[in-house]
């Protein structure tokens, strides 16, 4: 309910605060699914699916899509200034208009990838980091499967190739599945270097964790002995022959 009544408020600060607020809740859920989308629509336009698979993904392309759809109806309705914001998420416009035929799938690959990449200058904060480590699984699994999966016995579909993605980033290497090609050795140097940054931003974060709650932990030790230096001089001074000489006698 407060949602809707604030979006009949007419004050303008106040729908860009709730607009805001909105975008901050939605904003990590759609970059996962902007991810999700890639090997979706790669999938359906080079891959040699089965009846059941091709269905399989047409159907969670539509419904991505009208996740997508619904999150920019809701933030238009709560704007306070559409067409500056039209204007300004002009790529989640694009994703939501441009239509699904096949011959146009390749602009919404594109759209759905710029959307996936358009907040990576914030990875320095853990749960972008988690995201787009999800991201680089996702990317690389997409491109092993449409290099390897009619020449390589090992990677034949999109789960294996998945499965070789998540076991290359975590450095465990089992060796199982293997890349062959030069493009999939490349993705997979690619993959490994991606890894090793992933590990080192989290570690980096990890440890920003631990320091700030050190920091916090000493300031709050800090406050605590002035408080109890002032209540000291407090009790210091009212024990004081001055401040216990009684007034009438002066």
């Amino acid at each position: 309910m407060k949602l809707f009544d604030k979006l009949h408020t007419p004050h303008i600060e106040d729908r860009e605060a709730l607009l805001i607020r909105i975008e901050a809740l939605t904003e990590l859920p759609l970059l996962v699914l902007a991810f999700v989308m890639i090997p979706l629509l790669v999938g359906t336009f080079f891959w040699d699916l089965s009846p059941s698979e091709d269905a399989t993904f047409e159907a969670l392309n539509y419904f991505i899509w009208a996740i997508f759809a619904v999150d920019l109806l809701v933030k238009l309705a709560v704007a306070p200034r559409r067409l500056a914001f039209l204007r300004g998420h002009w790529i989640e416009v694009l994703v939501v208009i441009v239509p699904f035929f096949r011959p146009l799938r390749i602009l919404r690959l594109v759209l759905f990838g710029t959307r996936a990449f358009v907040g990576a200058r914030r990875m320095v904060n853990a749960d972008f980091l988690l995201v787009y480590g999800i991201g680089l699984v996702i990317i690389a699994a997409t491109v092993i499967t449409s290099v390897e999966r009619n020449t390589n016995p090992t990677i034949t579909s999109f789960p294996d190739a998945l499965w070789w993605a998540v076991v290359t980033i975590t450095t465990v290497g089992y060796g199982d599945k293997v890349p062959l090609s030069a493009i999939g050795r490349t993705m997979a140097f690619i993959l490994m270097l991606g890894g090793i940054a992933f590990y080192s931003g989290v570690t980096a974060n990890l440890a920003s964790f631990m320091i700030r709650g050190e920091d916090a932990t000493k300031a709050t030790l800090t406050h605590l002995m002035d408080e109890v230096q002032a209540l000291r001089r407090e009790l210091a001074e009212s024990r004081s022959p001055s401040s216990t000489q009684d007034p009438a006698k002066e």
